[in-house]
C-alpha cells in the first residue's frame, strides 16, 4: 500500500497529471510530446491577528521566477481577512480556507478572480461550521475540517453540501488513503488535535459506507498533519510542552493497525511526496538552529537533510514545507529575522527558499506575513525530442 502515499499537492491536482511524459516516447523523431510543467506556487500567509495584519495570498511564477504579493486583494479589491489557513489547487480552481472568516474562498487558478465565497457556518450551522482549518479533494468534492468537530464535503460546481461527518476534537489536517476494511475503497483520515490538550485522536471516514471511526493511540496526543500510504498513516504530532517550556515528543509517528511507532523524532513540520517524508524541527524557544530530516517509507530509513548554498539567505525560522512532486524541489517558508531584536519576526513579511532534493539552494522569493502553506499549480507543455 505504500504506493498510495501522496503529498497534499498531488491529492489536489488529481491522479492523471503527474504522469511524466504524456506522449508516446517510442515514436521519437519530431513528434511533439506533452510533459507536465510546474507553472507556479501559491503561498497562503496567516497574517498576524495581534498586529491587526490580515492574511494574504502570494503567487510565485515558476516560469519567470517572480513573486507577486496580495494577489487576491489586487484582483478582487478586498481582503482575505484574518488567518487564512490553507490553500489547495484542484482542477482550474484555487480553494482558500479562511479560518477567522468561516469561509472557503474559490478562485480561478488562471487569473485569481473570485468565483465563489462559501460560508461554512451557513452550510453547517454556527457551531458545527465554526473555524474551518484544512482542505482536501477527491472525485469532484472538496472536504474541509472545522473546529466544530466536523468534516464537510461540498460539490465543486454548485458548492452545495454533499455530506457531513462528525469527527474528533479540533480536527486539523486530513489525507486521502485506503479504508482499513478494503484496500480498494477510499477513506479520509483526520488528525484531531484536541487543541493540544493531550487527548488527540485519528478519525477514519469510509467514503463508500459513510461510516466514521475514531481511534486513539498511546503515542499520538496532539496530531496536526497526516499522510496516508494505503491505510498506513504518518502523523505529525506536536507533542506537548513541559514545565520548563520545552517541547516534548514532537515527531512523525507511523500508525499501522493498532501499532504506533516514532519514525522521525523531533519534527515540527512535515511534507510527503512519493515514498519520502521531509521534515523540519524548530520548536518554540529552541536555542539551536532548525534541523531537517528525510524518511524513506519504503525502506524505513531516516537520514539528515543538509541544506547548503544558502549562506547569503538562510532559513531563519521555518514556518512551512512543501514538495513539488513534478520537479522534486523542496520549498521551505521562513519567518524573517527582526532587525531590532535579532529574533524571528511574526509581524514582518517572510520568504520561501527553494532547494533541490539533495538540499542544494536553488533560489528564493518573498511572501507575506507568516507564510503557512505552499501549494503548486501545473500545466502541460509540448516539446520535441
Amino acid at each position: 500500500m505504500k504506493k498510495y502515499l501522496l503529498s497534499f499537492a498531488v491529492m489536489a491536482m488529481g491522479a492523471t497529471l503527474l504522469t511524466g511524459c504524456l506522449g508516446d516516447d517510442s515514436k521519437g523523431g519530431d513528434t511533439p510530446t506533452e510533459i507536465v510543467v510546474t507553472k507556479g506556487a501559491f503561498v497562503i500567509n496567516n497574517g498576524s491577528s495581534y498586529q491587526a495584519i490580515d492574511g494574504s495570498l502570494t503567487y510565485f511564477d515558476a516560469t519567470t521566477g517572480a513573486a507577486e504579493q496580495n494577489v487576491y486583494k489586487k484582483v478582487n479589491g478586498k481582503s482575505l481577512g484574518g488567518t487564512p489557513n490553507d490553500v489547495m489547487v484542484y482542477g482550474q480552481k484555487v480553494y482558500i480556507v479562511g479560518s477567522d472568516e468561516n469561509t472557503i474562498f474559490v478562485l480561478d487558478v488562471r487569473n485569481f478572480k473570485e468565483l465563489a465565497k462559501v460560508s461554512t457556518t451557513d452550510l453547517l450551522g454556527d457551531a458545527d461550521g465554526s473555524t474551518p482549518r484544512r482542505i482536501a479533494a477527491y472525485e469532484d468534492k472538496v472536504y474541509f475540517t472545522t473546529y466544530g468537530g466536523y468534516v464537510a464535503a461540498i460539490d465543486t460546481i454548485s458548492y452545495s453540501l454533499k455530506a457531513k461527518y462528525q469527527v474528533g476534537s479540533y480536527p486539523e489536517g486530513l489525507a486521502l488513503g485506503a479504508s482499513p476494511s478494503s484496500s480498494t475503497q477510499p477513506a479520509i483520515y483526520v488528525a484531531n488535535s484536541d487543541w493540544g490538550m493531550g487527548n488527540g485522536s485519528i478519525s477514519c471516514i469510509d467514503l463508500t459506507s459513510g461510516s466514521v471511526t475514531e481511534s486513539k493511540y498511546d503515542k499520538v496526543k496532539n496530531p496536526q498533519e497526516i499522510a496516508a500510504a494505503g491505510s498506513t498513516l504518518y502523523v505529525l504530532d506536536y507533542g506537548y510542552y513541559d514545565e520548563t517550556g520545552s517541547q516534548k515528543d514532537a515527531g512523525v509517528y507511523m500508525v499501522s493497525g493498532n501499532n504506533t511507532s516514532l519514525v522521525v523524532p523531533n519534527a515540527t513540520g512535515m511534507a510527503a511526496s512519493g515514498y519520502t517524508i521531509y521534515t523540519f524541527n524548530d520548536p518554540w524557544g529552541a536555542t539551536t538552529g532548525p534541523s531537517y530530516s528525510v524518511y524513506n517509507i519504503e525502506y524505513g530509513v531516516l537520514s539528515t537533510l543538509s541544506l547548503y548554498g544558502d549562506s547569503s539567505h538562510p532559513i531563519v525560522a521555518p514556518a512551512a514545507i512543501s514538495i513539488d512532486p513534478n520537479t522534486g524541489y523542496i520549498y521551505i517558508a521562513s519567518r524573517p529575522k527582526d532587525p531590532d531584536t535579532g529574533y524571528p519576526s511574526y509581524a514582518l513579511p517572510g520568504f520561501v527558499n527553494i532547494y533541490a532534493n539533495a538540499g542544494q539552494y536553488v533560489g528564493s522569493f518573498d511572501t507575506g506575513v507568516e507564510p503557512h502553506k505552499i501549494e503548486f499549480s501545473y500545466g502541460t507543455q509540448k516539446i520535441v525530442y
